[in-house]
């Protein structure tokens, strides 16, 4: 157990892409059929403006939300989130917390799309982002091509590796690769939360909406004047239950439990989200 994760001391990196000392990291011989089934989604991450009327309109329609006070500011990197779990993933609505410091790590790592990404309604970028685990992690695995990204909160050798295109190309969701001490719990039922030591117990409860969603099954990100061409996109699009296509306007598509309840929630224009429960 990640007792990291029942604390939500939040750790993710978004966008993230070249640092000074970074080695690229090119993974094209080998075809993404065969490495497709070593790519899972970890967690996905929402850029916002306004966080606390975000939260409030996910709250309203039924869902828990780790409380603020639990949910830390990413050292170094001048942003925060706010965070929605569930039994195999979990929802980063993520904004810019410190703009200085935002600006002094962009200073430090030139090729980071943070500054692209936190100015989506000016300069037209995607604010989506996916997070991606690997089975029995190994960085040759990585089918695209990407860049290192290393900062002091991660172990002596950790790094998280992020897709080159995510800073090249801002109509394509920004794509990172996870190390396996940062990855999110996952649960194949309500009963298995009573796994969570007791001593943080408390962390059960945000897991369990009021609206009854459990699982994420579906995750469909809709983009405007994308190439689905590219070594990153074709790779995202063989990952089970997820989807990246064009259409006229960004989107966001999140179906949960198969959309049993039959229910739709459209959260625009506030925000490029619909849900179905």
């Amino acid at each position: 157990m990640k007792i990291r994760n029942y604390i939500i001391i939040s750790i993710v990196i978004i966008s993230l892409s070249f640092c000074k000392n970074t080695t690229k990291e090119s993974r094209t011989d080998k075809s993404n059929k065969n490495i497709s089934s070593d790519l899972l989604i970890d967690h996905f991450n929402i850029w916002v403006e306004d966080p606390k009327m975000v939260k409030e309109q996910l709250e309203d329609i039924g869902f828990t939300s780790v409380p603020d006070s639990l949910s830390e500011v990413h050292e170094g990197q001048g942003t925060a989130g706010r965070y929605f779990n569930f039994l195999n993933t979990y929802l980063e609505l993520i904004f810019v917390y410190n703009q200085n410091e935002l600006e002094k790590n962009v200073r430090k790592n030139k090729d980071l799309d943070f500054t692209e990404r936190a100015n989506f309604k000016k300069n037209g970028a995607l604010p989506f982002s996916i997070a991606l685990r690997l089975k029995d992690y190994d960085i040759d695995k990585i089918p695209f091509e990407s860049v290192k990204y290393h900062q002091d909160w991660m172990g002596k050798n950790a790094s998280i590796y992020s897709a080159k295109n995510s800073k090249k190309f801002l109509q394509e969701p920004s794509i990172f690769i996870v190390y396996p001490e940062i990855e999110s719990d996952t649960f194949e039922t309500i009963s298995e939360l009573n796994n969570i030591p007791d001593e943080y117990a408390f962390a059960r409860e945000f897991y369990k909406h009021p609206n009854g969603a459990k699982k994420i099954t579906n995750i469909v990100i809709t983009s405007t004047d994308l190439n689905l061409e590219t070594e990153t996109i074709k790779t995202v699009n063989k990952i089970p239950n997820l989807t990246v296509k064009n259409g006229t306007e960004y989107l966001m598509e999140l179906y949960f439990d198969k959309n049993i309840q039959k229910r739709t929630f459209d959260l625009r224009p506030e925000l490029p989200l619909i849900i179905y429960l």
